[in-house]
This record gives C-alpha cells, structure tokens and sequence, in this order.
C-alpha cells in the first residue's frame, strides 16, 4: 500500500510540472525568443552589434551569408557604421535583416 502511494504522488508531481511547464511557455519564437535572419550581401566579413536590454555584443557576418539568430524583443541591431537597422518586436519572426548590402 505505501509504495501504491508513493508511485501515486510521484505521478502527481510529474503531472503538475508538465502542466506548470506548458503553462509558461511563449507561443511567439523560441520560448519568448523571436528568430531573425541576419544577412550578409556585401563579398566581404562586416561587424554589426547587438544591443539587448542590459548588453550589448559585436558579431561578424560573414561575406554572403544568412544565419538563423534569436532574440527577445527591444533587441536593436546596429550595422557596422554604428546605425540602428532594426528593432526587434514580435512582427519580426522569421525577418531578414540586413546588416550589408
């Protein structure tokens, strides 16, 4: 009888985290993260900075590429001059952003 109890609240515990867990998740992007796009067009590496609420990071894009990022959203994307190209918002899913033409 006691392990019949104990396999019950085990099976409780696993059920209520399953549902805690599906209940906070965001249904725009990766978990409340939003995917861009940032393009490359230009034949050579430009370096473009990110700027997220509390940080900011350089990267490089390489020459001709398109690679897969994510964000959360008021992240901004500046290009290499130092210009702000886009902000990010919820519309944003699956954008391109180019950091060079």
């Amino acid at each position: 009888m006691k392990k019949l109890i104990q396999l019950f609240a085990v099976i409780a515990i696993f059920l209520c985290v399953s549902f805690l867990s599906m209940s906070f998740q965001s249904k725009d992007g990766d978990g409340g993260r939003i995917k861009v796009y940032i393009v490359n067009k230009c034949s050579s590496d430009v370096k473009y900075k990110v700027a997220s609420p509390g940080s900011s990071t350089h990267y490089t894009a390489y020459d001709g590429s398109k690679n897969p990022m994510t964000f959360v959203e008021g992240t901004k994307i500046y290009n290499s001059d130092g210009d702000m190209i886009h902000e990010v918002t919820a519309s944003s899913e699956g954008k391109e952003v180019v950091v060079c033409k």
